[in-house]
């Protein structure tokens, strides 16, 4: 007879998910949300206006996102690893001058991007230098440097717009790759595969680490203080490359250019995923909010509303996003 005591079942059956529950995970996945949101959004906007379901507009949005979705890819890292990039405008202004300066002397094409990018990985160093070794606040550094690269733009340009750009550098994103304008292009690729990066990289996953618990991060071994000084370098060569995009396009330059990228980059990312306090998000989500907030501001000018207005609807996605994610947070 045997002794073998009997043994109790281990598969219970999991209890059924009720429509709030299933209504938080879809709210919680933040790239799965805005995707259906954009759908819904795009298909309201093709009965409001015949205008919109056309591919000509379809370009122009693609051409308009492509600069902030491009500043993006850096201000992600930024965020993720618990900074703030507020300088980000100030460094595409600053590289197109120094396009434009480079051009105006007689500098090859490659030379001129060379010195446009190293003017903002210059400013990258010095706010990665100011927050990570003498531990300034990320927003009072990178506010103050704000205001010394634009200020640095007015007196590199005069204050004047310099149009001294060769017909091959504006030819590029006059082309394009099966339809898609050459500036959307480049915004794409850096997004797919710096978000791939970012959640699969080794290195690049740490700034999740960072920003989660710092205290915890450096206990572990983390190289804090490295890795915080290259996340706004990553974030400053994005808005150089963004500046590079934004003079290929206009074919000219000006003092005020990037002027308030900073913050419609910031709500893009927040509204995509990412934290003010760190340690989530990613790229994909970040784009996505970009590609909204252009899509809102594409529809008010289809529909002929004050583009005066597209400021109060950001703002009210911006805090439909924060009190989502605070009502999430709560639930669970």
């Amino acid at each position: 007879m045997s002794t073998t005591p009997p043994t109790r079942a281990t598969n219970v059956t999991a209890p059924a998910k009720n429509w709030k529950t299933t209504a938080l995970d879809l709210a919680g996945n933040r790239e799965l949300f805005l995707v259906v949101f954009i759908v819904l959004f795009s298909i309201a906007t093709s009965i409001a206006t015949p205008f919109f379901l056309n591919i000509d507009n379809f370009k122009q949005i693609l051409i308009a996102i492509a600069l902030d979705g491009t500043v993006a890819v850096g201000m992600t890292i930024v965020l993720v690893g618990g900074g703030i990039d507020l300088s980000v405008g100030s460094i595409i202004g600053f590289s197109s001058a120094i396009i434009g300066l480079c051009f105006a002397r007689g500098l090859s094409i490659p030379a001129t991007l060379l010195f446009a990018l190293a003017g903002g990985v210059l400013v990258g160093m010095l706010n990665g230098s100011m927050i990570a070794y003498v531990r300034i606040n990320p927003i009072i550094t990178t506010l103050a440097m704000m205001g010394i690269a634009r200020s640095a733009t007015y007196i590199l340009s005069g204050g004047y717009a310099l149009s001294t750009i060769p017909d091959r550098f504006t030819a590029f994103a006059a082309g394009n790759v099966l339809g898609i304008p050459n500036t959307a292009v480049v915004a794409l690729i850096c997004v797919i595969v710096f978000h791939f990066l970012l959640l699969r990289s080794v290195v690049l996953r740490k700034y999740f680490y960072l920003g989660g618990n710092e205290a915890a991060a450096f206990k572990a071994g983390l190289r804090v203080n490295r890795f915080k000084f290259f996340s706004y370098v990553i974030s400053a060569v994005f808005a150089a490359l963004a500046a590079i995009l934004l003079v290929s396009r206009l074919g000219s330059t000006f003092p005020h250019s990037g002027l308030g990228t900073e913050l419609r980059v910031i709500s893009a990312c927040i509204i995509g995923g990412c934290s003010i306090s760190g340690g989530k998000g990613t790229v994909l989500g970040s784009f996505l909010g970009v590609l909204l907030l252009g899509l809102i501001g594409n529809i008010l000018v289809l529909l002929n509303v004050s583009v005066y207005w597209q400021g109060i609807a950001t703002g009210l996605i911006l805090l439909l996003a924060v009190a989502s994610d605070a009502i999430i947070n709560r639930s669970r």
